[in-house]
C-alpha cells in the first residue's frame, strides 16, 4: 500500500504495486496536472485497487462509501507519451474528492502573487496566455503559485488559493518576444521549456492560504495591442466559474478509453454553489476580462495600483 497527497486529497493505493505504480504520479509530466503531489500519511479520500495490464481501464467505481470514492482499474506505470491515461483519471477522481472536501479544483489556470502579497487568478481556455503569463511573472521575480489546475477554497467571503500545480512548461519564443529570462530545468520532446516552482516557501504560502484580489479571464496574444479590461459581473460570474470548476469533474480533460462520468453528490453541488454564490456577492468588481498583449495585460494586473 502506498499513500499520496494530491491537492489536499489523499490517496490510497492499493492492488499490485511492486513495479512502483504510484512514483508515475510523482514524475515531472504528472506534476504539470496534478496539484502539489506529496508522500505523507494523509487520510484517504479515494482508494485505487490496481492490476497490471496493458491498456487502461477502469472497472469499478464506487463512490462517497463513508466519505471515500473507490476504484478498480487495470493499468501499466503512467508514463508521458506512452501511458498518460492514469494520471488524468487521478486528476478527475481527486478534484470530486477535493470538492466534497470544500477544496475546488480550477483548471485551465494560473495563480500569481503580486506585489501586495495577495494573489491573481487567471483562467482562460487553451492558448490564451496563462503559460506567458507565468513566465513573464518569474522573470520579474513574482512567486507563481499555480501552473495549469489551481486548488481554492471559500472562507470570510474571500476565496483563496490552497494549492496547486507546481510545473510550469512554456514556448521558449515567450523570451525572444518580450526579451525577458527564464530558468529552466529541462525541455520536452517539442522544445518547450519546463520549470520546476516548487519551494518551501511556496508550501508554506499555500497551507496558510493566499487571498485572491481579482480573476482575470484571459484572451491575450502575442499580435495583442494595448490590454484593455471588461468588467464580468451577475451570471456571468458563475456562467464563467461553473466551467472552470466542474470541468475536471465532467473529465473534460479527455483520457483513452473516455472520462468516467462521477456523480456530483449534495455535498459537492454545495460546496461549488458556495464558491458561486460568494464570487458573485464579493468579486463583481474585481473579475475581468482581459484583451491585449500579454506583456501589457500582465503589468496592468499584476504590477501596477
Amino acid at each position: 500500500m502506498a499513500i499520496l497527497s494530491i491537492g489536499g486529497v489523499g490517496v490510497l493505493f492499493e492492488g499490485e504495486l511492486d513495479d512502483g505504480f504510484e512514483n508515475g504520479f510523482q514524475t515531472t509530466f504528472a506534476r504539470r496536472y496534478l496539484p502539489d503531489v506529496l508522500r505523507g500519511d494523509a487520510i484517504p479520500n479515494v482508494v485505487i485497487e490496481r492490476f497490471k495490464g496493458e491498456k487502461f481501464r477502469v472497472f469499478s467505481s464506487l463512490y462517497d462509501v463513508n466519505s471515500k470514492d473507490y476504484y478498480k482499474l487495470e493499468s501499466d506505470v503512467p508514463e508521458a507519451y506512452k501511458n498518460e491515461a492514469p494520471v488524468f483519471f487521478l486528476l478527475q477522481a481527486t478534484a470530486r474528492a477535493g470538492a466534497r472536501k470544500g477544496r475546488i479544483f480550477i483548471t485551465d489556470s494560473v495563480s500569481v502573487m503580486n506585489e501586495n502579497g495577495k494573489a491573481v487568478l487567471f483562467v482562460g481556455y487553451p492558448h490564451t496566455g496563462k503559460s506567458t503569463i507565468s513566465a513573464l511573472a518569474l522573470s520579474e521575480g513574482l512567486p507563481v503559485l499555480s501552473t495549469e489546475n489551481t486548488v481554492v477554497d471559500v472562507r470570510d467571503g474571500r476565496i483563496f488559493v490552497i494549492g496547486g500545480t507546481d510545473v510550469l512548461v512554456y514556448d521558449p519564443k515567450i523570451e525572444e518576444v518580450y526579451g525577458i529570462k527564464v530558468e529552466y530545468q529541462d525541455t520536452t520532446r517539442s522544445g518547450y521549456r519546463i520549470v520546476d516552482i516548487s519551494s518551501s516557501e511556496r508550501r508554506i504560502a499555500l497551507r496558510r492560504g493566499v487571498e485572491i484580489e481579482k480573476i482575470i479571464v484571459l484572451h491575450a496574444a502575442f499580435g495583442g495591442g494595448d490590454a484593455s479590461f471588461s468588467p464580468v459581473r451577475g451570471r456571468k460570474i458563475k456562467k464563467t466559474l461553473w466551467y472552470f470548476s466542474t470541468s475536471l469533474l465532467k473529465g473534460m480533460d479527455y483520457y483513452e478509453s473516455a472520462p468516467l462520468y462521477m456523480p456530483m453528490s449534495d455535498e459537492i453541488n454545495s460546496n461549488l454553489n458556495r464558491l458561486l454564490d460568494m464570487a458573485v456577492e464579493n468579486y463583481s468588481g474585481a473579475m475581468f476580462e482581459a484583451f491585449g498583449n500579454h506583456r501589457d495585460v500582465f503589468r496592468r494586473t499584476l504590477l501596477f495600483y
